[in-house]
């Protein structure tokens, strides 16, 4: 309800704040929103990093520190970074000679904190320190179904975001069946109160809770074959479909270049190169797509 204009509006309303007062009172929720965060970490011994730019690679360093400390279970770390997000501001409007809120892209400090959860595995919390809070979590299907082998002792070979073998793959979809049935408002509340603990009291005022919607998903498929032998029949038919699948636009798409969706054509100012190459080397196959040299898929 925060993000309309209006309810925040009758929500400053209800706090006794008037307009001019929006950013002193937004500044303090957010130091205490950030303090709570910070103090959590600090408790748990876990470091606070902030990140200055966004070529680091959060999972990747939240996977070292996790593995450089030992951590199996818990906080790994609570990343800070200035990241563009909608958030409120205070504007004159000329016509009324009054001043209004306004929901507008700005940046702001987002605090992402880092868990190896007991159930869904390596996964992280992210808020958004300025009115309205957002929060999002994200978490991996695969990560959790790994926990869940572990637990029933099924060997499994795991490398990057992909099973390379399974010992039992009848057991093991019965268990990404049972994702399937997962109390996601329980689960969700859970960390929203770990990550995000001064959520009540900011919602109090006018009873909101958070809303939970999917963002972003994705279901991925892991083919399994019994021996290599049987994968060898159909090896050449997969390297061919990705060669003639995915064209250069699919490619600028991927790395988040825009693509008219209309016409499949990138803007006429693109000078980038787009390349596939295939090539066999004595570990295997290698499959790769790559702008202007930058990999961006490898298949062995």
């Amino acid at each position: 309800m925060l993000f309309d204009p209006r309810m925040m509006d009758l929500y400053l309303g209800c706090c006794g704040v008037l307009l001019k007062e929006f950013g002193s009172f937004a500044e303090g929720m957010t130091t205490r929103v950030k303090e709570l965060a910070y103090q959590a970490a600090r408790k748990a011994g876990r470091p606070i990093c902030y990140l200055r730019g966004g070529s680091e690679s959060k999972e990747e360093l939240a996977r070292e520190l996790a593995q450089r400390d030992k951590i199996n279970s818990g906080l790994i770390a609570v990343f800070t970074a200035l990241e563009p997000c909608l958030s409120y501001t205070i504007r004159g409007e000329r016509s009324s000679k009054k001043l209004k809120l306004v929901l507008e892209t700005r940046k702001c400090l987002h605090l992402y904190h880092y868990y190896l959860h007991p159930s869904f595995g390596l996964m992280h919390v992210r808020v958004q320190s300025w009115f309205p809070f957002t929060v999002d979590i994200c978490l991996n299907g695969r990560e959790w179904l790994a926990r869940q082998l572990d637990e029933r002792s099924i060997v499994y070979q795991q490398r990057d975001n992909c099973f390379m073998r399974v010992a039992d793959p009848l057991q093991a979809q019965l268990l990404l069946d049972q994702q399937l049935t997962t109390n996601w408002k329980e689960e969700l509340e859970a960390l929203l109160m770990q990550a995000h603990p001064l959520h009540a009291e900011i919602a109090q005022p006018i009873a909101q809770r958070y809303y939970w919607s999917a963002s972003q998903t994705e279901f991925a498929t892991d083919g399994c074959f019994k021996d290599s032998a049987s994968l060898a029949k159909f090896y050449p038919q997969f390297l061919h479909h990705a060669i003639r699948s995915f064209a250069s636009v699919d490619v600028l798409r991927f790395l988040g270049k825009r693509v008219n969706e209309t016409t499949g054509k990138v803007a006429a100012n693109f000078r980038g190169q787009v390349t596939t190459s295939l090539k066999e080397r004595p570990e295997g196959v290698r499959l790769r797509h790559a702008l202007n040299g930058d990999a961006l898929k490898n298949l062995r």
